[in-house]
């Protein structure tokens, strides 16, 4: 399956087959995917997504996001331009900023409403602008900015990686998309035993995004305008 083959408004699932990962190229086990449209410019929604200090703020499924070892200074030269503008001027605020080589945790809440979480690590793989072919093909291309983590290390149990793409949709929105493609000898398990668990987050994590992106693009076109 190719990540162009999401449908567009499709709830949290796992794909019919999997999809190929930057880093871990085809195979795996499973891919869990989901997309929703949001109206917001792709750089403010990938904003949101990159700054841990606002997690707790939309992120009741990972409500918590830790920067162990921020990304190397050259990481700010690999910032597509359209973000660039976006991220805070701190050197401090930087620090916790998921930019290219960034190794971070995840502090997940498998149960929402449990105040019990696990500890998953992780590292930004990709931090990118891209094409797509819009429709398949068909009708054109569409420009767009996309972010990757994969878990730390190369455990052989299970591994993964997931990618997140913001595509201009033309009118000042955007559709977002996201595939995460697990590998390894027990990676089958993921499916079949935390498969609603893993839904439900992933739903949470997509509401929660597209909510607080939209409220920063409706706060931003409030502002007054020079004259």
């Amino acid at each position: 399956m190719k990540p162009t083959e999401i449908p567009l408004g499709q709830a949290p699932t796992f794909a019919a087959e999997t999809i190929p990962t930057p880093t871990y190229g085809p195979g795996g086990s499973s891919t869990a995917i989901f997309s929703t449209t949001i109206a917001a410019p792709p750089a403010t929604c990938l904003a949101v997504a990159l700054d841990t200090s606002t997690y707790p703020s939309w992120g009741q499924w990972i409500p918590r996001a830790v920067v162990e070892t921020p990304a190397p200074a050259s990481a700010l030269d690999a910032v597509p331009a359209a973000l660039a503008p976006m991220l805070p001027t701190d050197k401090d605020k930087r620090a916790g900023l998921l930019l290219l080589g960034a190794q971070f945790y995840f502090e997940v809440h498998m149960d929402p409403d449990s105040a019990s979480s696990r500890k998953t690590y992780l590292e930004v793989t990709r931090l990118e602008e891209f094409v797509r072919d819009a429709d398949g093909g068909g009708g054109g291309e569409k420009k767009g900015i996309r972010v990757a983590w994969k878990t730390q290390g190369d455990p052989w149990h299970v591994r993964a990686e997931r990618v997140q793409e913001f595509v201009d949709d033309g009118k000042g929105g955007c559709e977002y998309y996201n595939y995460e493609t697990f590998h390894g000898a027990l990676a089958w398990a993921i499916r079949r035993f935390v498969a609603g668990q893993l839904s439900n987050g992933l739903r949470l994590w997509m509401e929660g995004l597209k909510k607080e992106a939209e409220a920063k693009a409706a706060a931003a076109a409030a502002l007054p305008t020079a004259a």
